[in-house]
This record gives structure tokens, C-alpha cells and sequence, in this order.
């Protein structure tokens, strides 16, 4: 039973909330969470006898909580290919997703996307396969994504997702040596208003953005950055780097140049510090350089060949 991510087993403390619903309210229930609970299928035991919402425990009852089934999107097919998979238990799974592949379908769009193979992956293992998106990536940045395997665990990711509990590490390639060496890129982000799939900076209608950056490298031409995001709009990093002057390598959308040394955006997640929300344990996970990065990384360092 152990495996089953459906179960949670918690024991009462002094400074928990002794009726039922209230605790599970403490423990960050959502109420549509409670509503599934109660509603379609799910259980709940105190020391082994079956219980309501009203129940009132005390300190060293043991509660376990059967969460409903929950239906997988029909919107999400299953497909079938290789999943590198960094980490993975009961709550959460993380994977290395390569470049060239959209996170998730888009309305008119049909095709591969990660939450396709998770899908896939997670229905081999006969495992619940509704598809939770934590975090995502543009099509062509390579890197670490997390997937939260019920709806409980989505919700708790999703409440430390832009806090220290949730550290998201970038490295991206970019045109130029950046002066200062390092510091915070405080630039509030909106939408294009002539190209509505790209950004740009907003002073007036833009949402706060904030990314800090690091030089690891420099190069002649260019220099390797270490970036970790304090918010997540979309393509921050990219719109970021490009405001202070430093596109990133072969990203044509923003640096309006193709480069024939790669041919995507030389941007990578290559780390996450996770505070598991659920076990408290830091997890420090992490996908090394993709090859077409390493490739580049040789190339401006003055190399012939890697």
C-alpha cells in the first residue's frame, strides 16, 4: 500500500486541529480537495475506524486519508518514448526534459509533448496518470521540470513554487561579457503588443520580474552565466539577458540572429533546491550540460572540437 501515492498517514500533535475538516483545512486541503474527499470516494480513518469531517481526535491518534481517484484529461494523450527521470517518490517526479520539446500540448497543436510521455510513463507503471504541471520550460530550453503526482501534492508545491523552499538554477550561454560581473535584473515583464507570443519589457503594464545572474566563465565573445529566478513569467530569463544588452546564444526569437554554433537558445535548468513539501527534506537535484551546450561551451572557449 506503501506505494500508492492516494495515502496520506499523519499523526496528531498537540498543536494540530482536532476536528477533522479543520485539520485537514491546516494541512493545506484545498476546498475543492475536500469536496472530492467527501464526495467522490474518498476515506478517511482515525486509529483504524472509518470517520467524518466532524470527528474530533487528540494528540497520538493516527489519521489516514484515502484521496478519491482522480480522472485523468482526456486533452493529454499517452505516448510512449524515454523519460529521464532525476527523482522520483510517491508525491513528486522530476525530469530532464531535452530541448526541442514543448512542455505541454498547445490548444492547436498535436505532437510529443513531456506531459504526452509523464502520461505515458506514468500509466506504464500503473500509476495514477492525471497530469500536474509544476514547472515548465519553452520548447527549446533544456533541464529539470516537476510534475506533482495528485492534486494534494500540486498544491503544496505550488504555494512554495517562487519562495527559498523552491529554487529554480539556469545556465544559459550568452552574447558579450556582462558588466557587472554579477547582480539582480529588476525589470517588470508584459506582453508584446505587435508579436503576442513574445515579451517584453513594461514599465507601465508589465508584472515584477526578477532574476539574479552570475558570471561562471568568460569568453572572448561571450560568457557562461549562472541565473537562479526569483519570479517565473514567461521566457523571463530570455527577455531578461536581452534587456541588459546579453541575448542568449542562438536564440533568433530575441537576439534576432541565427547562429550557426547551435541551433536553439543555449539555456539549460540545470538545478533545483526543493524543500519536500510533504517529507521536509531538501532535495538537490540536478541535469547535467546537454551536449549541444557542452559542444558550444568548447567552441567559445577557442577549440576545435569539444
Amino acid at each position: 500500500m506503501n506505494k500508492n501515492n492516494r495515502i496520506l498517514k499523519f499523526t496528531i500533535d498537540d498543536d494540530d486541529k482536532k476536528i477533522v475538516r479543520k485539520f485537514l483545512v491546516q494541512h493545506k486541503f484545498s476546498s475543492s480537495q475536500l469536496h472530492n474527499l467527501k464526495n467522490k470516494g474518498g476515506l478517511i480513518f482515525v486509529n483504524h475506524k472509518q470517520r467524518h469531517f466532524d470527528f474530533k481526535m487528540k494528540p497520538g491518534d493516527v489519521i489516514l486519508i484515502i484521496m478519491n481517484e482522480e480522472e485523468p484529461s482526456d486533452l493529454i494523450a499517452p505516448m510512449y518514448g524515454p523519460v529521464d527521470v532525476i527523482y522520483e517518490d510517491s508525491y513528486l517526479l522530476v525530469v530532464n526534459k531535452p530541448h526541442g520539446i514543448a512542455s505541454l500540448p498547445a490548444k492547436a497543436k498535436s505532437g510529443k509533448t513531456m506531459a504526452n510521455l509523464v502520461k505515458g510513463y506514468l500509466l506504464s507503471k500503473k500509476e495514477n496518470s492525471t497530469i500536474h504541471l509544476v514547472t515548465r520550460l519553452d520548447r527549446n530550453t533544456s533541464g529539470l521540470m516537476v510534475f506533482a503526482k495528485t492534486s494534494y501534492a500540486h498544491s503544496l508545491l505550488d504555494r512554495i513554487l517562487h519562495t527559498e523552499d523552491f529554487q529554480k538554477f539556469y545556465l544559459a550561454m550568452v552574447y558579450g561579457q556582462v558588466e557587472p560581473e554579477s547582480g539582480l535584473i529588476d525589470l517588470p515583464i508584459g506582453i508584446d503588443p505587435d508579436v503576442f507570443y513574445m515579451r517584453n519589457i513594461d514599465h507601465e503594464k508589465g508584472k515584477a520580474s526578477q532574476t539574479v545572474y552570475e558570471t561562471v566563465e568568460k569568453f572572448s565573445t561571450g560568457s557562461l552565466l549562472k541565473l537562479k529566478l526569483l519570479t517565473g513569467r514567461t521566457h523571463q530569463i530570455r527577455v531578461h539577458l536581452t534587456a541588459i544588452g546579453h541575448p542568449i546564444i542562438g536564440d533568433d526569437m530575441y537576439s534576432g540572429k541565427v547562429d550557426s554554433r547551435i541551433d536553439r537558445q543555449a539555456l539549460h535548468c540545470y538545478r533545483l533546491n526543493i524543500v519536500h513539501p510533504v517529507t521536509k527534506q531538501l532535495l538537490k537535484l540536478q541535469a547535467p550540460l546537454p551536449a549541444d551546450m557542452v559542444m558550444l561551451k568548447s567552441v567559445l572557449r577557442g577549440e576545435k572540437n569539444g
